[in-house]
């Protein structure tokens, strides 16, 4: 009888696709392995139509004001996430329960560590967040996917996991996008990760406009996100060389076909980036918890692996002017490429299957 995984994984990309990728590798190496992801997420309609177990939990972040409705929501809910995963934990008798980040993740934790299970916790982030804080004390293992200031005692680097898609040469829609970019310079990927970028988003379709007024040697690829996919393409009306997409579940192909990437630094974003070894001008969003995603960018910044560019009013002409630079200095998309192998990352790629025998191990103590 297979070992059984649980997998608590919230529902934005940032936390779900590394979560995803560690169960498809413990799948692949005979395990079973139940997911359980936030209500109402996209996540669970992926999972639905790949036919993976699975579990909905209701859960909210922890408030940061004194409002009492909003504390009372959230200890209602944490509570009978719970009694939720203890009954999940009790049927399923998992070998080892991992949390991937999130609220979503300390029920299952703590619920475990009070059964006698094992705990593992992953944080993507280079600043551990509040919730993972607490999940920590509960956790046999606390793996990292990149080298966080406030690790615990009983930290070990994995890397953050991708996809397995991330590895594999030349989809079609790889070689669709690479056609569609053949005859120019270069080729710009923007996006905001999972959720969009509302002022990275604007900042960049003015950057892209007044860029593409002055020369045809860019070809921009823009991911808008949902919520401002119409506005961002009413924007692009008449302006030649861009490609408005809504929302990317591929965006392996995208930044395969990219030379350059513009995009926020959430932790999975970087992964993902990190994996393909594409250069990068990364805007990190400033409302981010404990400015997570500026230490995020400056460690690829301080490796030569990306350029970092703090959000301001002036966004779109710092945007404008950074990559004119780029286009100027030949050897600048090289360089940042190279300096990916010397960096010392952790390989994203290599990621899931490491962490896929921590846990293993755990399991068999």
């Amino acid at each position: 009888m297979e070992n059984v995984f649980i997998i608590a994984a919230d529902g934005t990309g940032g936390h779900f696709y590394p979560g995803f990728a560690l169960g498809k590798k413990l799948i692949e190496r005979g395990h079973d392995v139940i997911f359980v992801v936030k209500k109402g997420t996209p996540a669970a309609k992926f999972l639905d139509g790949l036919e993976m177990h699975y579990q909905v939990a209701d859960v909210v972040g922890m408030p940061r004001g004194g409002n009492i409705l909003q504390w009372l929501d959230f200890s209602f809910k944490m509570l009978a996430a719970i009694l939720q995963m203890r009954r999940l934990i009790k049927d399923a008798k998992p070998v080892v329960c991992m949390g991937m980040g999130g609220y979503i993740s300390f029920p299952l934790i703590y619920a475990a560590r009070k059964l006698g299970v094992k705990t593992a916790v992953h944080e993507s982030n280079a600043i551990i967040g509040r919730a993972n804080r607490l999940s920590a004390k509960y956790a046999d293992v606390f793996m990292l996917g990149l080298n966080a200031q406030n690790a615990p005692q009983n930290a070990v680097l994995t890397g953050t996991p991708v996809r397995e898609e991330f590895r594999l040469k030349e989809s079609i829609e790889e070689q669709y996008y690479w056609n569609m970019a053949t005859d120019f310079a270069i080729n710009i990927l923007i996006f905001g990760g999972s959720l969009g970028a509302r002022k990275l988003n604007f900042a960049a379709a003015k950057m892209a406009q007044e860029l593409l007024s002055k020369t045809n040697r860019i070809h921009f690829l823009h991911v808008a996100g949902q919520r401002d996919y119409k506005e961002i393409k009413a924007i692009y009306k008449d302006v030649p060389n861009v490609e408005v997409i809504e929302y990317a579940q591929e965006i392996y192909s995208l930044m395969k076909a990219a030379q350059l990437v513009i995009a926020r630094a959430g932790a999975s974003s970087l992964a993902e980036i990190m994996s393909l070894k594409k250069p990068s001008i990364l805007v990190p969003y400033p409302y981010a918890a404990d400015n997570h995603q500026y230490y995020n960018a400056k460690i690829f910044a301080d490796k030569g692996c990306a350029l970092l560019l703090e959000e301001s009013d002036n966004l779109a002409q710092d945007l404008s002017a950074l990559i004119k630079k780029i286009l100027a200095t030949p050897t600048a998309i090289k360089t940042m490429e190279n300096n990916f192998t010397a960096s010392g990352l952790p390989d994203p790629l290599k990621a899931a299957e490491r962490a896929a025998r921590i846990l293993e191990e755990l399991a068999g103590k």
